[in-house]
């Protein structure tokens, strides 16, 4: 179960660093809490991180796109910043449809 749950509180890091990075700080560190929801062990809690993990992926499309229009206002490349923001948000996609495992299920209990 460690397995799938490292992947989801690496992708919480990465997601309150870029919070951080745009002076929201106060986001950051309520962020930095969604790992905690892990220790309830409730059917709603899995949900709840399942969905946050997409609308996560969301916000990384939406600053790639905004940071796209920049890139391209300026005249500068603009590629490489495409593909490593599209990864980091499929990565943050793949960390929520990571937690729909049998065995989180079961310890969840959302077998029943």
């Amino acid at each position: 179960m460690k397995s799938r749950i490292i992947p989801y509180v690496f992708m919480i890091i990465l997601l309150a660093a870029h919070f951080s990075r745009g002076g929201n700080d106060i986001l950051a560190v309520l962020t930095l809490l969604i790992p905690f929801l892990f220790f309830i062990k409730q059917k709603w809690v899995i949900t709840s991180l399942e969905v946050i993990a997409y609308l996560s992926a969301l916000v990384w499309l939406f600053g790639a796109y905004q940071y796209i229009q920049l890139r391209i206002a300026s005249g500068d490349d603009w590629m490489r910043l495409l593909i490593i923001m599209g990864c980091v948000a499929l990565y943050t996609a793949w960390t929520g449809f990571f937690l729909r495992s049998d065995k989180i299920k079961k310890v969840y209990g959302m077998n029943e």
